[in-house]
């Protein structure tokens, strides 16, 4: 990307039923679990300062059930209408077609053949019905250039968006991208060239009844 990039706050939802059991969500959605309530209540009281303290936010989320509902309790703890928060398609979580609903062991089983087609080409490589990671760049690349650049923007998404945004602003190799993990309290300062994480201490998390930082995704 040639123009320069805006500045994002960028937050992952919480845990859902289906991160418990393992299987992968894609476009399909299940509702936050407790946890993943106090998960999204433990990440926006950490950032509440930085929000109060900023003169000049746009909030985005992806329309999926799953987002939505992060949203809306960070939307809470901020004192921020949830009408402030602009839903956009581009934000949904990467399409993984006939591998959604499946869990990881599942789809190493059952569908051997595009799970390792997948593993040869794990970044242009489409399951069937789904999107590659190439696919997804481009999507929030082409959302990114229609942001202005006056505001922070803060985006509630998913894991496959944190890790290709995350790509983009820090320009890391695929290799780096295909390893990162983010568990689900973790934040991110995103600016050109450069990403802080903000991570949760774990007496705190416990203090709120979080069971941990959270689950991370395998794809």
């Amino acid at each position: 990307m040639t123009s320069p990039l805006p500045n994002i706050i960028l937050i992952r939802h919480g845990e859902t039923q289906w991160n418990v059991a393992g299987r992968l969500q894609g476009r399909r959605d299940t509702p936050l679990t407790a946890n993943g309530v106090r998960q999204a209540l433990a990440v926006g009281l950490r950032l509440a300062e930085r929000i109060a303290g900023a003169t000049k936010l746009k909030f985005w989320v992806s329309p999926l059930g799953r987002a939505r509902q992060t949203a809306s309790i960070l939307a809470d703890t901020w004192s921020v209408p949830f009408e402030q928060f602009t839903h956009d398609e581009a934000l949904v979580e990467r399409a993984y077609g006939s591998w959604e609903g499946r869990s990881h062991d599942e789809i190493e089983r059952e569908l051997a053949h595009e799970y390792q087609a997948h593993n040869a080409e794990p970044w242009d490589y489409a399951m069937p019905g789904g999107e590659s990671r190439t696919t997804l760049d481009a999507r929030l690349l082409a959302w990114l250039a229609t942001l202005d650049h006056e505001n922070t923007h803060v985006v509630v998404t998913h894991s496959g968006c944190v890790r290709a945004l995350r790509g983009i602003y820090t320009r890391a190799s695929r290799e780096e991208i295909l390893a990162y993990r983010e568990p689900q309290t973790a934040s991110f300062l995103l600016s050109a060239g450069h990403e802080t994480m903000i991570g949760i201490p774990l007496s705190i998390l416990r203090a709120l009844g979080c069971e941990g930082e959270g689950r991370t995704v395998w794809i």
